[in-house]
């Protein structure tokens, strides 16, 4: 069938697909280009893979005690994920593996009416970023009540004690280096919970009988202040706490099995969440970036549903019944492992530790989305700081855990955050604009084109349920949802359309004036700081090129003072050549993050020429200057000081028709430079200074002997052959490494005119 056919390149998928091997393990050894299929699974482990811990709990909840209920939901909703939205997000991936979440999807391939959905998407996520801080939190406490449960009145606190550290960490090292730490905590629970949860579900197929002491184990935490049940599955009979046997769903009402349904799939969600941050985790993935990711998506499902199965077969088996403040997976651990065993130690650390790092997944994407929204013009500068965002997000949390300081609580408002993500990646590909495919190689209409837009359709189809879903089970959640999501785009919206600025507006005169070196740069508008930064980047960009190209290797100036000189003519602030040299270092560009963006980028990116003609210019300016002062040393009764100067230019320049060079020379005028300009025309003063005697001896002799009046009438010829200079030829090795030579601290001024004569 045409709608399932490969929208991939076959000799394209064959090339992926034989570098899986060495892709699966990338970025875990020394030396690796970016992130394997491993390691970004591993990334975004203590994210997704520490809430579907919870899972099972909120599915059994959501069901009413009712495991098969649960399981039945769960199933549904493992079947929406593996068969819609996984092949959603992998043509995602495929078509713009750099765009990352779905707000900078929709603005990378999306059409033109869609746009306003990048806008919601940004609210949404950076709201789903706070949850993930105040669930994963909350969690870590609840397992570090599984060591030390007499910490339980505390709960709150040590939940927020936990959030600043993780916050306060991210902030001091830098969420680029935090990295091997969520790579290491996220394969470690990882390799844990498959080993852990096979025993476990081995055990519940083997020895049902462990479900006698469900009852003892729930009772006792309830006594330490744990748990609190939210489902009433555990009767009261004197001293003792039993668990009640399963109730057979038969009887169940359609009505009220569709009831129990729908509400358990509301609150398995949970399981599904930080799957949608692999995308984003893959702009830092290993070549081929699609593959690394989709290979990723797949596996990361599986995992998934791998262990939500799992946990809920054990639930059921034993009639683990829901409780808040404490996961089903912990209660099934102890089954298995025993009260105050080693491995029930190992696992509490584990599970702590990793509910800790699970906060960097929101930390860490919800600065990223942020820092996005900057460049778009849509947040203050400041956010393109990582540190700021990671800030921001750590205050809106500590706000919000004291008022939503249960796990049952925060996924009412956390799944909104991730399903709003599916349902806009699913349909940004389902309306992918043509050009994108073309870029891709994808002809529009053609059966490959129909097979991806059948892939988002799919995606459609699966995360709408899931909204609908959300909305009708999750009502009372809604209107929170759309308060906050409703100031944040607001903020956007104030931001974009020049924020303080436009309240009280500034004049032209005054933004030129911030143009001036060292001075804070002020826009009219959040939108045209995004403009103005794309132009920068394109203009630094094609300068580092040049650089890299020896195409500038000709001025033989240092390539800091090239780059001081352009900062100056072009308006480049100091920290475009940081981020454009660091992205230069990981061996690619960084897009612009929309369609207006990017041609902004490209068209400072195609002024080669411009670029080109001002540094020569200001080459000449240097040059000139020395013409200028020198020459008059040698005018006399003899000759004209333009004679000196147009032999002066046709030595220096020899290249150049001297009608071309001297028409150039008589628009010089001297004038005092910026230091920015001058520190670069200084260097091609002393360049010619120096050049002069290797070029100008047989010059010199002539005017020698013509003021000692040794050179008669008649050896006019002889005179005019003699002041024919040839080039002094040059390899290029000696221009490369004059050029590698030169001193970019020259401490020189301006302030002082050159000197008229040869030292």
């Amino acid at each position: 069938m045409f709608l399932l056919k490969s929208y991939i390149d076959p000799q394209e998928r064959r090339d992926a697909d034989r570098r899986v091997p060495r892709l699966a393990v990338e970025g875990l050894l020394l030396g690796g280009s970016g992130l394997g299929i491993f390691a970004l699974i591993f990334e975004i482990a203590s994210d997704a893979f520490s809430v579907a811990a919870y899972q099972t709990l909120l599915a059994i909840e959501g069901a009413h005690g009712y495991h098969e209920v649960a399981m039945l939901a769960f199933a549904t909703l493992a079947v929406m994920l593996f068969f819609g939205i996984v092949p959603a997000y992998k043509a995602g991936a495929y078509l713009k593996p750099n765009a990352g979440g779905s707000g900078p999807l929709v603005e990378a391939i999306g059409p033109a009416r869609m746009r306003w959905l990048s806008w919601v998407g940004t609210s949404m996520f950076f709201i789903d970023a706070v949850l993930t801080i105040i669930i994963s939190s909350i969690a870590a406490t609840d397992a570090t009540l599984l060591i030390i449960p007499e910490l339980a009145p505390q709960r709150v606190i040590l939940a927020e004690i936990y959030a600043f550290f993780i916050m306060a960490v991210l902030v001091a090292v830098g969420p680029k280096r935090a990295v091997p730490m969520f790579l290491l905590g996220g394969g470690a629970f990882t390799v844990f919970t498959l080993f852990a949860l096979s025993y476990v579900s081995f055990t519940a197929l083997t020895d049902p009988s462990l479900g006698d002491q469900v009852g003892a184990i729930v009772h006792g935490l309830e006594s330490s202040g744990v748990v609190a049940h939210t489902v009433p599955e555990i009767l009261e009979q004197g001293n003792t706490y039993v668990t009640q046997v399963a109730r057979d769903i038969e009887p169940l009402t359609a009505t009220l099995f569709l009831q129990y349904f729908l509400r358990s799939m509301s609150s398995a969600m949970l399981g599904f969440s930080g799957y949608e941050v692999i995308p984003a985790s893959g702009k830092h993935a290993a070549r081929p970036k699609w593959k690394v990711i989709n290979t990723a998506l797949i596996l990361a499902a599986i995992f998934l549903i791998g262990t939500g199965i799992m946990q809920l077969f054990a639930a059921q088996q034993w009639n683990i019944p829901a409780t808040e403040g404490y996961s089903t997976l912990l209660i099934q651990f102890e089954l298995v492992f025993g009260t105050g065993s080693a491995i029930l130690l190992v696992a509490g650390v584990l599970l702590a530790i990793i509910l800790l790092l699970a906060q960097g997944g929101g930390y860490v994407g919800g600065a990223a989305v942020a820092a996005n929204a900057a460049r778009l013009g849509r947040l203050p500068r400041a956010f393109e700081d990582d540190r700021v965002g990671i800030v921001v997000i750590w205050i809106a949390a500590a706000i919000f855990i004291p008022a939503i300081p249960s796990v049952t609580l925060v996924e009412s408002y956390y799944a909104f955050g991730f399903v709003s993500a599916f349902v806009i990646t699913s349909t940004t590909i389902f309306f992918v604009r043509d050009d994108i495919l073309l870029d891709r190689g994808i002809q529009p209409g053609s059966p490959e084109a129909k097979s991806l837009r059948f892939a988002g359709l799919r995606g459609m189809v699966a995360s709408y349920i899931m909204a609908i879903v959300l909305v009708t089970q999750k009502t009372n959640a809604l209107p929170p949802i759309i308060v906050f999501a409703t100031l944040i785009t607001l903020f956007q919206l104030f931001i974009y359309r020049g924020g303080v600025r436009r309240l009280f507006p500034i004049t032209d005169e005054e933004i030129s004036r911030s143009r001036a070196p060292g001075r804070s740069r002020l826009y009219g508008s959040g939108n045209d700081r995004a403009m103005d930064e794309a132009r920068q980047h394109g203009i630094a960009e094609l300068v580092e090129e040049l650089i890299s190209s020896g195409a500038l290797v000709k001025f033989n100036v240092a390539p800091d003072n090239i780059r001081r000189l352009v900062s100056h003519t072009h308006d480049i602030l100091p920290i475009t050549w940081e981020e454009t040299m660091e992205v230069r270092h990981h061996g690619e560009r960084f897009e612009e993050p929309s369609v207006e963006l990017e041609k902004a980028y490209d068209d400072a990116l195609a002024m080669r020429d411009q670029v080109m003609n001002t540094i020569e210019y200001y080459s000449h300016y240097g040059i000139f200057t020395f013409i200028d002062k020198y020459s008059h040393n040698w005018t006399s009764h003899c000759r004209t000081l333009e004679d000196v100067r147009k032999a002066m230019l046709r030595a220096l320049f020899p290249r150049t028709p001297l009608d071309e060079i001297w028409e150039q020379f008589q628009n010089y005028t001297w004038q005092q430079q910026p230091e920015e300009i001058w520190q670069f025309a200084r260097q091609r003063y002393v360049w010619s200074k120096d050049q002069w005697p290797n070029v100008s001896g047989r010059i010199t002799t002539v005017w020698t002997m013509q003021d000692l009046d040794l050179l008669n009438e008649g050896h006019e010829d002889l005179v005019e052959k003699i002041m024919q200079v040839r080039p002094v030829p040059v390899s290029m090795e000696e221009q490369m490494k004059l050029y590698g030579n030169g001193d970019s601290n020259d401490e020189t001024s301006s302030e002082t005119e050159p000197d008229s004569t040869e030292e």
